[in-house]
């Protein structure tokens, strides 16, 4: 029983830091827009950010599998269902995002007008695809509620 409480805690630390690096990102991303010091802040303090949201994935996974071997009680497979649905999405979409912001990276240094114009493309896809995420942590919070 220490066992299911210490993957527990884990679990929900794993969601704090994915849930919390998601928000953080989003709320920075917001600012940074409007505002070139943010702006320029945000792309040296993102990586860091990426890496936490990142951790808690790999704290939820780990935990979540070991919480599924020693839970002895019913679970609600459906919403059980949904949530893992939900945690291979945020996974997926992450590394969209982390694909394309490299490559977004390295058209920062060409100037031709038609590498700009895929540079606020790639800019627009990454965040709705941040704002998707965003959402499918809150998603994976409010079933780990019900779960």
């Amino acid at each position: 029983m220490a066992l299911l409480e210490l993957f527990n805690f884990i679990h929900f630390i794993g969601l704090a830091f994915g849930l919390g690096g998601a928000t953080i990102a989003s709320v920075i991303s917001a600012k940074a827009e409007k505002d070139k010091d943010v702006s320029s802040a945000f792309m040296k303090i993102m990586p860091s950010v990426s890496k936490l949201i990142m951790f808690g994935l790999i704290l939820l996974i780990i935990s979540g599998v070991a919480i599924a071997f020693l839970v002895t009680w019913p679970i609600n497979q459906t919403n059980l269902i949904i949530k893992h649905v939900l945690v291979v999405l945020i996974v997926v979409i992450g590394i969209m995002i982390n694909f394309k912001s490299k490559k977004m990276m390295k058209l920062t240094h060409r100037k031709d007008e038609k590498v700009y114009l895929n540079f606020v493309k790639m800019k627009k896809q990454i965040k709705i695809l941040s704002i998707i995420n965003l959402i499918l942590w809150y998603g994976v919070t409010l079933l780990s509620a019900f779960v």
